[in-house]
């Protein structure tokens, strides 16, 4: 995996009295190994999410959901920030403004079209289109300049994706009158969340990941409060049972804190093709905890998609490895030729 050569910063003392972001030395590029542990644990955070949110979204109305643990997460993660003293970023446009658009792609148009684009189309034209997210952002950095094009990359995302329509049963998608809406949602929900992994790689290299997602989830809370507001002025709070409660603790805790700070951390260092490409390990984690919490078969027609999508993974993986030797190898023949 291609690590950042940026590194994050720290801020400093300017002569007005402001705060600015200066590189720090202190903090080191983390061993890949780890970036790649990262990646793999958003993935299973996320899979066991969605068994979780079928508990808690029988009970709250989905925007409502989506608004208030948003609203939970905000308050937790400033409360962690504060305490340990993070660096906050400058109070400036630089860094307010663009949060404000990151959190429109990351959050409020992110969640709320997925979330109503689910219940207007079915699950199996959900599942298959959500695999459009690391199409659209390989599409996206490549058109941006960002990442280079490279067959063997290509290669993995067409492996990788292939192995996904498998597991999610391509065959079962349906396109018609009834669901066009929610389609249409879903495909929206996937390039907004593309363009957040595109677009905002190189601010959040810039800035304190705590205060980052803290902020992206301010953001968020409001727009996604706004659109919830008509469920909000008719929800009545539900009987809090233990199952539901430790589904929602979950649901804030485990898939909306750690996925969004580990996304954000893994984004400052991995490639946002690479960050979008485990997305593909979705269904072959909800597939193992089906297994092993349900009792449900693991068919021939899963294990022939996990070798695809593994294959893709270390078919794009290896390409990032030898982008980046060939770049130390000629790095050293520079210095050599200096000498």
């Amino acid at each position: 995996m291609t690590l950042s050569q940026t590194s994050p910063s720290k801020q400093t003392q300017k002569s007005d009295g402001t705060l600015g972001q200066q590189p720090s030395a202190i903090f080191r590029s983390p061993a890949p190994w780890l970036v790649i542990a990262a990646l793999i644990l958003i993935q299973v955070l996320f899979g066991v999410n969605y068994v979780v949110s079928k508990v808690v979204v029988k009970e709250f109305p989905p925007l409502v959901w989506a608004s208030a643990r948003i609203a939970i997460s905000t308050l937790i993660m400033a409360s962690v920030a504060l305490i340990s003293k993070r660096p906050h970023p400058p109070w400036s446009r630089e860094f307010f403004v663009p949060m404000i658009g990151f959190a429109l792609l990351g959050t409020v148009i992110n969640q709320a079209s997925f979330l109503v684009g689910l219940h207007y189309t079915t699950s199996s034209n959900s599942a298959v289109l959500n695999t459009l997210i690391p199409v659209f952002t390989l599409l996206l950095v490549t058109v941006r300049g960002q990442e280079a094009f490279t067959p063997q990359r290509l290669l993995g995302f067409i492996f990788a994706f292939s192995g996904v329509l498998v597991i999610r049963k391509v065959e079962d998608i349906s396109f018609n009158n009834t669901t066009w809406i929610g389609d249409l949602l879903t495909i929206l929900n996937c390039f907004s969340y593309a363009m957040f992994l595109s677009f905002s790689k190189k601010f959040l290299q810039k800035y304190d990941p705590i205060w980052a997602t803290t902020w992206l989830f301010f953001y968020g809370t409001i727009g996604l409060t706004l659109l919830a507001l008509p469920d909000w002025l008719h929800f009545q709070m539900p009987v809090m049972t233990t199952q539901l409660t430790w589904s929602a603790v979950y649901a804030v805790v485990g898939a909306t804190l750690l996925t969004y700070f580990l996304s954000f951390w893994a984004l400052r260092y991995a490639k946002s093709s690479q960050v979008a490409l485990f997305i593909y390990l979705q269904p072959i984690i909800a597939t193992v905890i089906a297994w092993s919490w349900f009792g449900e078969a693991i068919t021939t027609r899963t294990l022939i998609s996990s070798a695809l999508i593994f294959c893709g993974l270390l078919f794009a993986l290896s390409d990032s490895v030898r982008q980046k030797a060939h770049a130390a190898h000629l790095e050293l023949a520079a210095m050599g030729s200096k000498s």
